[in-house]
Formats: C-alpha cells, structure tokens, sequence
C-alpha cells in the first residue's frame, strides 16, 4: 500500500498504483481486466473508457470494489484462487470437477458458480457446492474517478487522498438479501454454500448485528470464505484467512436482535422536532 495514509484507488486495471512495470502499463493502455484476461467491463459516466479500479485504499486498508477481483488466478491453471481454495476445502480434491459461471435458480435468481463433482467417467453429479462473490462499493464516485483521470494524466496517487466514501451498508443488505433468500434453498435441499466477502465485511456484520465471531461446522449450509488483499512484491494478492459457517435462522435472529436497533422515543423526539419547525413555518 501508499505510505501516506488516504483515501485513493489502490489497483488500476488489476495493478496496484505503485507498480509501473512494463506488463502493468501495457495492460492499463488496453484498459484490460487481468483477471478476467478480457477488456474490463465496468463503466462510469464520467468517464469515456472503462472504470478500471478492482479495489480502494480507504483510511488504511484495502477494499476489493469489483466482485472480478476474486477472480485472481490461483495454482491451476484456469481456476481463481478463491474456487481452487473452496473446491479443496468443501471436496478435500480436484478429481472430477466442472464448474459452471452465473448457473440460474428459478424464482431466485443465479448463482455466480456452482462447483459440480461428477461421477467417474459419466455426466452425472455426485456432489456439487455454490459459490457467491459480494465485493463492496463507494459513495461520491466522482473522487475515485478524478483519481484515475490524474493516474493517466502521470501523478503519482501514491501521496494523494480523494474524496468518497465506502458504501458498506449497502453492500451488506444485498448480500443478506441474498444469503436469506437462497440459503433456505440450500438448507431445504441440504446442499451449501461459500459466501466470498473480505474479512472486514464480516467484522461489519459482528459489531452492527452480533453475528458470531468465529466457528465453523459441517451441518451448515452457509459459510463465509473470508479474504483480504495483501501487498506481496509489485502486487495486492487475495489471501484467504478462515471460514465461518452459519444458518439461515442464526442470520435471522442476529438480524432481528440487533443490538444497534435505533431508539423509538428518539425517533419520536426527532419527529417532534420536525413537526415543531414545520408548523412554525406555516404559522408564519
């Protein structure tokens, strides 16, 4: 990461700022996404070419905001870190393994990958395990975009701090949504799934609902992959660091027993408020 703390993107077109090598710059004049060895495919308005930015520095850490950044190849060769790790953690091999991209689910919606172990030598499944990626997003984008447009333009970002936010909250209602909505399919099919966020994702749900710090059992359906982007050399590397499994009813219950719930009589004081300016206004 920069020395200086700040907020400013950390990856352009898959490399972090820092990296100004020859493959580097090559790949960021072709606007290409090397993770998906394809042209990247994110767009702004702001902006007449692709966005480009996998993942952000904000206030000293490293936040992946393009669910394409776990696709970082990992030792076999066409498979992504993050599937290589589940395939072994879930099947314990790689003997008989397909997998399958953006796979539907009726009245659902589709599963970002869906790992299938066939029977030797026959089309047939033995055993299959889905795979969901939920990356975070930012607020006040225009700060990001003006940190790409000075990249290109040769500052160095390594110094400088831009304004915008990190949309967490946001992120996490939609994987909840998610996770709710298709973890009581898994359980009634009695089949699991990997949920693949960064580890300070998780911390989010620990302090805002009281999910469990940790633990991991084999009867759950649901289970958090948990990641973070370390600098290693001239590249951020997606490092797995555990999982945690859960429940569609644990979920629910943590959910409904927030301890961040907000206070009604506040709520109430604050509407009285309101009402009070509102109708002075009127009066006048």
């Amino acid at each position: 990461m920069a020395e200086n703390a700040g907020n400013r993107p950390a990856e352009i077109f898959g490399f972090p700022i820092w990296n100004q090598s020859e493959e580097a710059q090559d790949i960021r004049e072709r606007h290409w996404c090397p993770f998906l060895d394809r042209r990247c495919d994110k767009k702004s308005r702001l902006i007449d070419f692709p966005f480009g930015v996998c993942s952000v520095e904000h206030s000293g850490d490293v936040y992946a905001i393009c669910p394409h950044r776990f696709e970082e190849q990992g030792s076999v060769e066409g498979v992504s870190r993050v599937l290589e790790n589940i395939a072994l953690h879930y099947f314990g091999d790689f003997n008989n393994i397909v997998i399958f991209s953006e796979v539907r689910l009726p009245n659902v919606g589709s599963i970002d990958y869906v790992l299938v172990r066939h029977r030797p030598m026959k089309p047939e499944v033995e055993d299959f395990v889905s795979v969901e990626f939920q990356s975070d997003s930012t607020t006040s984008t225009g700060g990001l975009v003006q940190g790409i447009r000075d990249f290109f333009q040769g500052r160095d970002l390594q110094g400088q701090s831009y304004k915008f936010g990190m949309n967490t909250y946001d992120s996490i209602k939609r994987a909840m949504t998610q996770l709710m909505n298709k973890g009581i399919v898994y359980e009634t099919w009695d089949t699991n799934c990997y949920w693949v966020i960064q580890e300070y994702i998780y911390a989010n749900l620990v302090s805002r609902y009281g999910f469990k710090t940790d633990g991991f059992s084999a009867e759950h359906a649901s289970r958090f992959a948990l990641y973070s982007l370390v600098p290693r050399d001239d590249r951020l590397i997606l490092t797995p660091s555990r999982f945690i499994s859960t429940t569609v009813e644990e979920v629910y219950q943590a959910m409904r027993n927030n301890p961040g719930l907000p206070s009604k009589d506040k709520f109430v004081q604050h509407l009285n408020a309101k009402l009070r300016l509102e109708l002075s206004v009127q009066h006048h």
